[in-house]
């Protein structure tokens, strides 16, 4: 079976390393999907889910924004954060989310305003990666 390297790298940890069959990433201008041998890109990321193939698993995880650079065999994913999917919680999640709109309702300006919008994206990502997940489980 083919594979290739593949990477994703936190300013904090190595979140995954390992060879994989297959990878779907979330690019600002749609999914890409990245098989062995697949031609050479440097793309922009947006917060999303990346689901990764090996072996006939599948694992997800939620990333924040960063970008993917690919070669024939090795991609490394550079992202803000990342999340193994069966590792969130939907209750502190939907905390999360809750902060972050009473944050937003305050009309905060500058950093204040960025913070609280990114929390809110990162909640409504997280949330649909764990609700898709629980339909896949059903």
């Amino acid at each position: 079976m083919n594979s290739f390297s593949l990477e994703v790298i936190t300013p904090d940890t190595v979140a995954f390393s390992g060879p994989v069959s297959r990878v779907s990433v979330p690019s600002t201008t749609g999914q890409l999907g990245i098989l062995p041998r697949h031609i050479s890109l440097f793309a922009v990321l947006d917060a999303g889910e990346v689901i990764v193939s090996q072996t006939g698993q599948t694992t997800s995880i939620a990333i924040g924004g960063g970008f993917v650079q690919v070669t024939p065999s090795h991609t490394v994913i550079l992202v803000s954060r990342a999340q193994h999917a069966d590792h969130l919680n939907e209750t502190e999640i939907q905390s999360a989310l809750a902060r972050a709109k009473e944050a937003l309702a305050k009309k905060p300006a500058g950093a204040e305003y960025i913070s609280a919008a990114a929390s809110l994206h990162q909640s409504l990502t997280d949330l649909k990666i764990i609700r898709r997940l629980k339909k896949r489980h059903l």
